[in-house]
């Protein structure tokens, strides 16, 4: 068995010596590391550059020359909230002003009609020259920016909530520094907050404030009355006039199983569309919300425009010309990060094999920052200025890897009972003839999916010299509805049945080494390859999981599971009361004994998803069938793993037992 001091010690060493050469990537340490930069924004006049970058673990906004490409630091984040905040967005105010808005991740993102969500707006104004200090101030009272004012010197709007909330506009100039104690004549935030700056109002609780890109309030998300949230549309040339937009129960997603209304959507707006009278929504009753809809409630029309390929959307980042959505929000190692998307993916089925994103122009888009990532390319940032018609690098989210990566990715597809069933192959570019294979199934598994960018697991495994299977199984997203709808009850037959077919094609490759193919996967993905391994014993050689469901029964019992949870888990995996033998007979736990491989099963003792008694349960199984398995607890581990730390040292362990039986 693996020992997890041994292993910790092992990694510990490893990272004292650790040299970046051409093979120092076979480490997992620059896999699994904080990005470098996750944001760039380009100023008004196009003459600075701001961004968020990670250093020694901490939070920083720094300002880039966008001529000399200089670079200084504003400021740290650290020590300036008292709990664990992120940056969940930076603005330019104005060619001097940049605005950060700072929230708490546990308090402030996870519920998107939170109306207590802790947050505060730190605006940073850009020393001249260099030997004058930054200076930072803030906006003390409680509520967060709407929109930068950009053609209007130090102005913008920020909203306020309250049973009565307001939008006003506010005086960069008339902010207290940050930090400094006001005497008894000072004013909180300059005595700003009054009628003579107020831009608009509504009566009840404001969630989301809805601007043009001119800085006209459009319409606002609030709490109308007591368990009724409501979307109204603002007219501001006629006395503040009100239309209601949609109204929606506050406890509509909160339906008892046996209601009708479970399957239903609940399309709630987070963003002015780039169509008329229309916005981009999230459904709240989504399992999680990962598909962005964009929805007309005057003409009750819906569309979707996109879906992510695994991680909660939090919020939405739009190009602010277009309105046109840009990237999303989600939670990734404890911080917001930015999933940033091609335009093409919002019209498309299909995505092309590199990523190239506009973040963000100047005023008379002149300059432009660009993201561009690809399946060996962890992301960068670029500037591209039509005087020179070129583009300049201005950073990247993992430097450590860049000339590092080197495979190939080959994409196809195998029919498998009367369905294209796609999937993506990424093989090392080395001096090997024939590769190891590791099949890797996706979680979720339900509206998830692999797609063709950089993936940290995969390349990891490919540097270290093995070729890579992903399957979209039947369920997946981002191909068809069809390829959806199709995985309802189907977690332990056609979805494994996808995967097997799709093996089957690739080991007839001439690269592929038919001999040495290993299964590994997180959560259903863990469930998946511990049951490859158990139906196919002569394909797939051993398995290895991270927080799998061994015992189906006990996962759809999950005493966490919401209501609507309960009612999805029923429709697409199944009814314990009604088919609990069935689904016994798909549970690893109850086929150990006729497993010959070798398995490795680690599990975090925190995880709240998947329990940490689907590890044990097997484990007991597996000891009383004297099987050969390696096994790996991690007490602080989550789902997720937690942090980045524990990440590094299970994916050693990983690697340790893939080299043990596929070399």
């Amino acid at each position: 068995m693996f020992f997890k001091k041994l292993f910790q010690a092992k990694l510990l060493l490893l990272l004292c010596c650790f040299s970046y050469s051409a093979l120092a990537v076979t480490q997992a340490s620059p896999f699994f590391s904080m990005p470098d930069m996750t944001m760039a924004k380009i100023s008004p006049e196009g003459k600075s550059i701001a961004t968020i970058r990670h250093q020694n673990n901490k939070q920083q906004i720094t300002v880039i020359d966008s001529n000399t490409f200089a670079e200084i630091t504003l400021i740290d984040l650290a020590g300036l909230f008292k709990e664990k905040a992120s940056i969940s967005e930076l603005v330019w105010i104005d060619e001097h002003h940049i605005a950060a808005q700072l929230v708490e991740v546990k308090k402030g993102v996870e519920n998107l009609l939170n109306t207590k969500k802790s947050s505060r707006l730190l605006v940073i104004k850009k020393p001249s020259n260099t030997q004058e200090k930054v200076a930072v101030y803030s906006v003390r009272t409680k509520g967060w920016l709407v929109h930068p004012l950009q053609e209007e010197q130090g102005k913008f709007l920020y909203a306020k909530s309250s049973i009565y909330s307001k939008v006003y506009k506010i005086d960069v100039n008339k902010l207290a520094i940050e930090g400094k104690k006001l005497n008894k004549l000072s004013k909180i935030d300059g005595g700003q907050f009054k009628k003579s700056n107020q831009v608009a109002e509504i009566n009840g609780y404001a969630t989301r404030w809805f601007i043009d890109t001119r800085g006209n309030v459009q319409a606002v998300l609030h709490f109308k009355e007591k368990g009724k949230l409501t979307l109204s549309q603002l007219n501001m040339d006629t006395n503040n006039g009100v239309t209601v937009l949609n109204e929606w129960s506050e406890s509509f997603n909160k339906q008892d199983e046996s209601s009708s209304q479970t399957n239903q959507k609940y399309l709630v707006p987070i963003a002015i569309a780039n169509q008329a009278d229309s916005f981009y929504c999230l459904d709240l009753n989504e399992e999680e919300e990962r598909t962005v809809y964009r929805v007309n409630y005057t003409l009750n029309e819906e569309k979707v425009v996109y879906e992510a390929d695994s991680y909660k959307i939090v919020d939405l980042v739009l190009s602010p010309d277009s309105r046109e959505l840009s990237a999303v929000k989600v939670i990734k190692n404890g911080t917001i990060e930015n999933v940033f998307l091609n335009s093409e993916q919002l019209t498309k089925s299909q995505h092309s094999s590199t990523l190239v994103s506009v973040v963000n122009q100047n005023i008379v888009k002149d300059h432009s920052i660009v993201y561009i990532e690809s399946h060996t390319n962890p992301g960068q940032f670029m500037l591209k200025t039509l005087s020179q018609g070129r583009s300049r690098l201005i950073g990247e989210r993992f430097p450590l890897l860049t000339n590092q990566l080197s495979s190939s990715l080959v994409e196809s597809s195998v029919n498998v009972a009367g369905l294209e069933i796609p999937y993506l192959i990424s093989i090392p570019n080395n001096k090997e003839k024939n590769h190891p294979l590791i099949v890797m199934p996706h979680g979720g598994p339900i509206g998830v999916y692999d797609n063709r960018y950089y993936n940290p697991i995969t390349q990891f495994l490919v540097a270290n010299g093995y070729a890579v299977l992903q399957v979209n199984f039947r369920g997946s997203s981002g191909y068809s509805a069809e390829l959806k709808e199709a995985g309802k009850k189907q977690w332990g037959a056609l979805m494994l049945e996808d995967i097997y077919q799709a093996t089957q094609v690739v080991l007839k490759r001439s690269d592929i080494d038919e001999q040495r193919v290993c299964s590994f996967g997180m959560s259903y993905g863990g469930y998946a390859a511990l049951m490859l391994t158990l139906n196919h014993p002569e394909v797939y050689k051993c398995a290895a999981d991270w927080a799998g469901i061994t015992d189906v029964n006990l996962y759809v019992n999950n005493p966490r599971l919401s209501k609507i949870q309960v009612k999805w888990v029923k429709d697409f995996i199944g009814n314990t009361e009604k088919e609990y033998q069935a689904l016994k007979d798909i549970s690893p736990t109850y086929l150990a004994k006729s497993l010959t491989n070798p398995v490795f099963i680690a599990h975090g003792r925190k995880d709240e998803v998947v329990d940490v008694e689907h590890a044990y349960r097997f484990k007991m199984m597996l000891e009383k069938f004297d099987k050969n398995f390696h096994w790996y607890i991690d007490d602080e581990g989550t789902h997720s793993f937690g942090t980045l730390m524990q990440r590094q040292v299970y994916f050693e362990q990983l690697n340790a037992f893939m080299k043990q039986y596929l070399h």
